[in-house]
């Protein structure tokens, strides 16, 4: 809990395939390479206007491919807008809303695409290679300095699809108190998505446990954090942290330092 636990750095992305001169054989060998290697994926939208939706089903008729309205780990693509991306993004950054169904995507490793992918998809006759049209982040973790998205959604793909565990496996979450946006049970499913074990009703126990539990808060009025923080302290945890450290962690797909006290996240909630 010490130190960032982080997935790894983000390797460079590949290039992009070149048209080669002459020879049939050559182009369709290119054409193939920027095709998606899924052949029939299961699509979820996120954020997307009527449009998009529309084009969305149409492609999945003529294509292949099953469009869903709920996350579930059979998802393979997340498409989402950029279209709302935060003016102190830098250029060329594809930004979205931090979504529950974003943050599932992530800490699950699937492709996060803006709907760019649709368009290009339709005017290619087939779903094309994603790389070019993957989300570089959300709107709530854009680098002040760089103006760059943090970069999620590429390195829990990678790091997933390389075998690593998942962004919270081994943690140990307690919920204390309400929880309004987003609610307890999506909360709940987040963590455990991540590979993490929470409770929301007996108070934890660091006795005997590999790792001390963090507890989670949501909503708590500004009078009842203190005592919070004192409970901790009595039952021999580690100061309790905002909700927001959990969404901090997705966005980067590494997990945040523990907070201090001096140190407790804004009780801002930037989720969609």
């Amino acid at each position: 809990w010490g130190t960032t636990r982080s997935t790894g750095p983000l390797p460079r992305p590949p290039a992009a395939p070149e048209e080669e001169e002459g020879g049939g054989g050559g182009g369709e060998a290119a054409a193939a390479a920027r095709r998606s290697r899924v052949l029939s994926p299961v699509l979820l939208a996120t954020t997307l206007d009527e449009e998009e939706v529309r084009l969305l089903n149409s492609l999945a008729r003529q294509h292949g491919g099953k469009v869903v309205t709920k996350w579930s780990s059979a998802v393979t693509h997340l498409v989402s807008t950029t279209r709302c991306s935060s003016n102190g993004a830098a250029a060329g950054q594809r930004l979205c809303g931090r979504t529950i169904k974003y943050m599932s995507a992530v800490l699950s490793g699937q492709w996060v695409v803006a709907s760019s992918w649709l368009r290009a998809s339709s005017a290619a006759a087939g779903w094309v290679a994603e790389e070019e049209h993957e989300v570089h982040g959300d709107n709530s973790s854009i680098s002040a300095v760089s103006g760059l998205g943090a970069g999620g959604p590429r390195r829990g793909r990678l790091h997933l699809e390389g075998g690593g565990p998942r962004l919270f496996d081994g943690l140990h979450f307690h919920l204390h108190g309400p929880f309004n946006k987003p609610s307890r049970k999506d909360l709940l499913s987040l963590l455990r998505e991540g590979g993490g074990t929470a409770a929301a009703d007996k108070w934890p126990d660091s006795r005997g446990a590999a790792a001390d539990p963090l507890v989670l808060y949501g909503d708590l009025p500004d009078d009842e954090l203190e005592p919070l923080q004192s409970r901790c302290a009595e039952s021999g945890l580690g100061p309790p942290a905002h909700a927001n450290w959990v969404f901090e962690s997705i966005s980067r797909h590494e997990c945040l330092p523990r907070p201090g006290v001096a140190e407790v996240p804004s009780q801002e909630s930037e989720v969609y």
